[in-house]
């Protein structure tokens, strides 16, 4: 298999280990048998002050929709709900969603780009407890100090998430909050999980490792990648170790920001942003098609 050039390529993306120029190529080189893992908020799309507002990426749509016809399977794995990420990113129009799948709230929803079905389990009556006692204890908090004023609760069915992006210091409301909402969660049996600028609760104990696990049983694939920005996305990051440790190519493919420097550390690529991601992407999609233009020349 002929070495991919990857220098100078994207100022946007830098290739930090032997690992990530390895699975980039195996991509490349056999994209029939790869699976590529997408987180959705901060990689696929900028993070924003409202949940609700996050779009992806200009470019992401454009070549994603290159990409899946070529690619053996592609995931977006997510903490949000699967019908959200599917309406935020338009993801159904794409003109080909066969090998496209969305695995919502950690892998609890499933969407399957191929049939259209999603698949919803119903709520944990724990999230319903929490739903009412973080109202008074957000009301509460923001009497007592305004650091905590602004701050929002986005309710995801299964999960329920305190954003303190709206805050004045978010950073501030975050450190304030953080032990309280633990506390009520140890209460209800949930789990507490921090992420940028956010406090998730939910009732199951599954992660994103558990989710790209998974992927790697049903998909077998010959190489894959995981893309991602935050502190959630480091157990799938782990998941990708497990495998390359068995000699597999993988690569852990970082969307870097200021929030989260310390996830540059696990980078086998490091991508700017969404915008890196996107660059990153593109070198995909044209080194597959050049690699497809050749193979098919060779055969003639």
């Amino acid at each position: 298999m002929a070495s991919l050039d990857l220098e100078q390529i994207s100022d946007l993306v830098t290739f930090r280990t032997l690992a990530g120029r390895n699975a980039t190529e195996q991509i490349v080189h056999r994209p029939g048998d790869a699976l590529l893992c997408l987180d959705y908020d901060g990689t696929l799309a900028p993070i924003v002050p409202r949940p609700q507002d996050a779009r992806p990426q200009p470019g992401v749509l454009e070549v994603l929709a290159s990409l899946l016809p070529r690619l053996g399977s592609v995931a977006i794995v997510t903490g949000r709900p699967a019908q959200v990420v599917l309406d935020l990113g338009g993801f159904a129009a794409l003109p080909d969603t066969r090998h496209l799948q969305i695995r919502g709230q950690y892998g609890q929803e499933i969407w399957d780009g191929a049939t259209g079905h999603l698949e919803v389990p119903a709520p944990p009556p724990a999230i319903g407890r929490a739903r009412v006692e973080l109202e008074g204890l957000l009301a509460e908090a923001a009497h007592r100090d305004p650091v905590a004023a602004g701050v929002v609760v986005e309710d995801k069915g299964l999960a329920l998430v305190v954003h303190t992006r709206r805050a004045a210091e978010p950073g501030a409301a975050l450190e304030l909050l953080a032990p309280q909402v633990r506390a009520l969660a140890d209460e209800l049996g949930l789990a507490a999980d921090l992420g940028r600028n956010v406090i998730e609760l939910r009732a199951d104990s599954i992660d994103k490792g558990d989710v790209v696990g998974a992927l790697l049983d049903r998909e077998r694939p010959q190489a894959m990648a995981f893309c991602g920005d935050d502190l959630g996305d480091l157990p799938a990051f782990a998941a990708i170790e497990a495998w390359q440790a068995q000699g597999r190519a993988g690569a852990r493919v970082v969307s870097a920001s200021e929030e989260v420097r310390e996830l540059d550390e696990h980078a086998d690529v490091l991508c700017q942003g969404p915008a890196g991601i996107v660059a990153w992407l593109r070198i995909l999609d044209r080194a597959t098609r050049a690699v497809g233009s050749s193979e098919r020349g060779d055969a003639r």
